[in-house]
């Protein structure tokens, strides 16, 4: 039969240890996401959220590098919460934009610029 002999192990690294090997990776390129795109993404977002008519909302849009401030008018169904309504749109916008565009936000601004009747819902035809 033939015998095992153990190898030799460096006294620095025990049998045990995990060695890790570092790689370092070439950078890859940038990704920029338009002042366009990023009011379409709040818009869509602020659509989201129950309570804003689909009639708005507006998105005003200040960009420094990757600090951003947003403004949103949005109008509300009646008889939503405004305030209600407003807090949402402002984290739900804030963090998708976080999310989805990884910007940075200093300020989601939201105002409620109309209340509009909800949608009436349209009657069944008469049987006759």
């Amino acid at each position: 039969m033939a015998e095992v002999v153990p190898q030799a192990v460096s006294p620095d690294v025990s049998a045990h240890d995990d060695v890790t090997e570092v790689i370092e990776v070439p950078p890859r390129g940038t990704l920029t996401i338009t002042d366009h795109a990023l009011k379409r993404i709040a818009g869509q977002v602020a659509l989201g959220v129950p309570g804003v008519a689909p009639t708005y909302p507006k998105v005003e849009w200040q960009r420094l590098g990757r600090r951003a401030r947003v403004s949103l008018e949005i109008a509300l169904v009646w008889p939503s919460s405004a305030a209600d309504v407003a807090r949402e749109v402002q984290t739900t916008v804030g963090s998708e934009l976080v999310r989805q565009a990884a910007q940075d936000l200093d300020a989601v601004t939201v105002t409620v610029r109309d209340v509009v009747r909800p949608p009436r819902a349209v009657a069944a035809p008469r049987v006759r």
